[in-house]
């Protein structure tokens, strides 16, 4: 009688409970799989903005409240021979969404002399940079919103302001980003969108300048942290004081404004492991008490101690694993080859499966299968072959 053969007929002597409790380790994991791989999504989002080195400056009581373009010139005289400082870009919400819609996209007006320097990720080539810097109605965008509206390179479109004075403007295509860091983004010129606030706003000069936040790309990651106290001092004191952030904290402000999802898909991953644990432990227990007499059997005809320990933890073990299985793999390949897009969550614009999640679902699943059967194994060495055999007799 080989040890395969007992797991095997294990498992088969409930197949209803070995079925209910596969499923019951299967639904979860594809839950904690889900949540790890958004987890990783941020995580990897971060490091990747990270290595832009960009600093955002804004006002410092809200983004709300508008900044001259003094600002700007301000900014650069802290470093006029740009050793510290690539260059810097203003920006202005637009809020545009496509007419006859409820979606706003996040679309921002730059400065079309610096936006390709400070968003290097957008990748633009010379032929793009040239395309842009000839037609102010020219805009850049992310590839999910280029999916999502089935635009391309070339296309004419029309977006409208969510914001007063509401303006409709015309736009052309001049590059579909590729960088999954600016998939949602919509970005065009500056210059147009003053003009245009400058023919609705009559007189209103000096507001239809100002930005709601600068962009400053750094040399290095020690200029952006010394830069970020200079500017901040510089405006100190002043009506326009700012607030100096690196792009991964000024993104957090809005991330958290939904809750802090990465700390919820945390929360619900721990969960998930606590529901599974529970579910493995009752499984085993129960399986344990009705083997009593199996287990004794086994040991009066020779099974030897560390065998029948083995016996009961390997059965713990199989069933975590194959429940496992049986919901990482599906919703792995199911992700894998058609991920979900459209999330329009910041700069996540899918939900892929990361490798990582993957194998951390099956190595918690094992862990899981491991504690869940190591108490019963136990009382399964500790058990009494004579007493077990007269009390299930």
């Amino acid at each position: 009688m080989t040890t395969r053969y007992v797991l095997w007929q294990n498992l088969l002597r409930n197949p209803l409970r070995t079925i209910l409790t596969a499923v019951a380790f299967a639904l979860p994991m594809a839950i904690f799989v889900a949540a790890i791989s958004l987890v990783s999504a941020l995580i990897e989002m971060g490091k990747a903005n990270e290595r832009q080195l960009r600093l955002a400056v804004h006002h410092k009581t809200t983004i709300v409240n508008l900044l001259p373009e003094a600002v700007r010139r301000r900014v650069e005289g802290l470093d006029p021979q740009h050793q510290r400082l690539t260059a810097v870009c203003g920006m202005r919400w637009f809020g545009g969404k496509v007419p006859d819609t409820q979606n706003t996209l996040t679309s921002l007006a730059a400065d079309p002399d610096t936006f390709p320097l400070v968003y290097s990720d957008a990748d633009m080539t010379p032929d793009e940079t040239a395309a842009w810097n000839r037609d102010r109605r020219a805009c850049v965008l992310g590839f999910a919103i280029a999916e999502r509206y089935r635009w391309k390179s070339g296309d004419r479109i029309v977006l409208v302001s969510t914001v007063p004075p509401y303006l409709q403007l015309e736009f052309y295509v001049a590059k579909v980003m590729t960088a999954k860091t600016q998939a949602n983004y919509f970005y065009f010129r500056r210059d147009y969108l003053t003009e245009s606030l400058k023919e609705a706003l009559p007189g209103l000069a000096d507001a239809a300048s100002r930005c709601n936040i600068f962009w400053i790309k750094c040399n290095s990651a020690a200029d952006l942290h010394s830069l970020q106290g200079e500017i901040d001092a510089l405006f100190a004191n002043t009506p326009d004081e700012t607030k100096s952030e690196d792009e991964n904290a000024f993104g957090a402000n809005f991330t958290q404004a939904a809750g802090d999802i990465p700390g919820l898909m945390r929360a619900m991953a721990m969960v998930v492991v606590f529901v599974i644990a529970l579910v493995a432990g009752n499984t085993m227990m129960m399986s344990f008490r009705e083997r009593t007499r199996e287990l004794a059997v086994f040991k009066a005809i020779g099974f030897q101690s560390r065998r029948v320990f083995f016996i009961v933890l390997a059965e713990s073990l199989l069933l975590a694993l194959l429940g496992s299985l049986l919901g990482v793999v599906p919703v792995s390949a199911l992700l894998w080859f058609f991920p979900v897009r459209g999330l329009g969550f910041g700069p996540i614009s899918a939900l892929e499966i990361s490798p990582f999640a993957v194998i951390g679902s099956l190595a918690m699943a094992m862990m899981i299968g491991l504690a869940a059967g190591l108490w019963p194994a136990y009382q399964a060495v500790r058990l009494r072959t004579v007493d077990a055999l007269r009390r299930v007799a």
